[in-house]
Formats: structure tokens, sequence, C-alpha cells
């Protein structure tokens, strides 16, 4: 049985291969800069942080994701930045990178906006573990590693109430290829993933704030997904939110201020699809602390 669901997750991972190529948090609200680079330097806060999130853990190679990150606002030069390094693993596959995002900021003459547009720098490292491959005959592609480059570009506006973004990855879209295999024509590469955003805060009281939220994503080669949720908040000190993408889970998420400038989040996504709702270990855990560098 181990490793017929080995078998399987590496079908999931070699069809992720032609399709999603690129990790995803559940938390997207709080990695703008992530899914586009037109929004780096545009929260309030400089900041640093980790994520971690690891999903379906009753499978042997169980996707997890490590992420540490930095996002800084430029003011004298009207930009801002942002990194991430991160450490995606599914079974014998990895995907080792690093994304740069850089945005230009135009603010109109009130102050009370701001336009964003972003360009992004990825450099990806695929490996395949063959010592986690358990096939008897002879294959084509048994193990390996391959970095490829490629880049991004993004569009973003907000007046700190309206938040709306779109960006492409993997724009160039690269070649991935591990190996020569005779007869096959069509080439492994990079497929450009397309987000677009929108969130908006509304005010319902002094000390509380709810925040309706959207996500699309268009995936070359895979279908659409589409996040939508709402988060409260209240004094800018605890909140609370509730996720949902169409046809796959529903995601329980909260954060917490510890400090003045430490806060930590946690979600808990229940999926329906493609993991079976009776596999016990079929959900997803996500943790996430982050350091805000405030200034007076």
């Amino acid at each position: 049985m181990r490793k017929f669901l080995l078998a399987v997750l590496m079908m999931v991972s070699f069809s992720a291969a032609n399709s999603q190529q690129l990790h995803f948090m559940s938390q997207y609200m709080q990695h703008n800069s992530m899914y586009n680079p037109a929004a780096a330097g545009m929260s309030t806060n400089d900041k640093i942080g980790f994520s971690y999130r690891n999903m379906w853990s009753a499978f042997p190679g169980n996707p997890k994701t490590t992420m540490v990150y930095g996002d800084f606002d430029l003011k004298k030069l009207n930009a801002g930045i942002a990194s991430y390094l991160y450490r995606d693993e599914t079974g014998p596959t990895s995907r080792t990178g690093v994304q740069l995002a850089y945005s230009y900021h135009i603010k109109p003459r009130n102050n009370k906006s701001k336009f964003g547009i972003g360009l992004e720098l990825r450099g990806l490292q695929y490996r395949i573990d063959q010592s986690k491959l358990n096939f008897v005959a002879a294959e084509p592609v048994t193990g390996g590693s391959k970095f490829v480059v490629d880049a991004g570009a993004g569009l973003y506006w907000t007046n700190y109430k309206l938040s709306v973004g779109a960006a492409v990855s993997q724009l160039i879209q690269s070649k991935l290829k591990f190996a020569d295999v005779p007869g096959v024509q069509q080439e492994g590469r990079l497929y450009r993933h397309y987000n677009f955003t929108a969130n908006y805060k509304i005010q319902t009281a002094e000390d509380i704030s709810i925040t309706p939220n959207a996500m699309f994503r268009m995936i070359q080669n895979s279908p659409s997904e589409f996040d939508f949720g709402v988060k409260t908040e209240y004094q800018d000190k605890v909140w609370w939110a509730l996720n949902f993408r169409v046809n796959q889970f529903w995601s329980v998420q909260t954060g917490l201020r510890l400090s003045n400038k430490l806060s930590a989040c946690y979600s808990y996504d229940y999926y329906v699809a493609p993991i079976g709702v009776f596999v016990g270990g079929s959900g997803a855990h996500e943790i996430g602390i982050q350091f805000d560098l405030k200034k007076k």
C-alpha cells in the first residue's frame, strides 16, 4: 500500500509539473507581493516573516512548503521591494526557489492611494530524488535536477480600503527538461500563472473591521481556481477569517498580535477534493510568524 500511495503521489507531482508549478498559501492576503510583484512595499509596515504549510499528512511524501520573506517600502525612491525564499516538497520531487519583486509607486497629490507597477525575477531549482523512487523498470527520468530562471509582472492599486491587482508569473515560460526521451515531442516548461486579487475593508465599528476578499488564478493546462473569503479584525490585535476555494477546501484562519511588532497566525484547510473527506489526515495546516518593522 505504501508503494501504491507513493506512485499516486508521483503521478500527482508530474501532473503538477505540467500545470500548477508554483506553491500557494491559503492565507493569501498576508502574501500579496508573492502573488503580485506590484504589491511590494504597499503594506503600511515593513515586515519580515516565516510560513510553513503541511498538507495531507496521512499520505507518505505529502506536500510541505517552507518559506521566509521580507517586504519593504522605499519611500524616498517611491518604490517597494520584496523577497521570498522557499522550498516546496512533494514525494520525490522538490522545488527550491528565490523570488525577487520590485514595484514602482505612483501617488496622486492627495496621497490617499497608491498605484504600483511591478517586475519579478525567479530562480527555481527542480529536483527529483532517485532514492525515493521504487520503480523496477528503468525509466527515462529517474533523478536529477534542473535550475531555471523566469520573470513576471503585475499591476496593483490601493486606497487602503479597496485594493485590486493583476499579475502574471513565469512569463518567459523557460524550458524544464530532465532527459532526452526518444519520440516525445512535447517539452516540459514553466507555465504561466495569472493572478487576480481584490479586497475591500469595511469599518463596521471604531475597533472592528470586516474585509471581504477574492482571488482568481488562471493556470495554463490546469483548471482555474477561485478563492473567496472574509476577514474580521479587532483593534489590530486579533483577527479571524473564513475562506473557500471552489470545489477544493474550506479554510478557517486566525491571527494574534503577540507584541507591538510580533504576530502569529494559523489556518486549517478542510479538503473536500481531490482528497476524500473520509481519509484521516487529509487537511492542511499552515502557520506563520511575522515581525513588523514599524517606524515612529
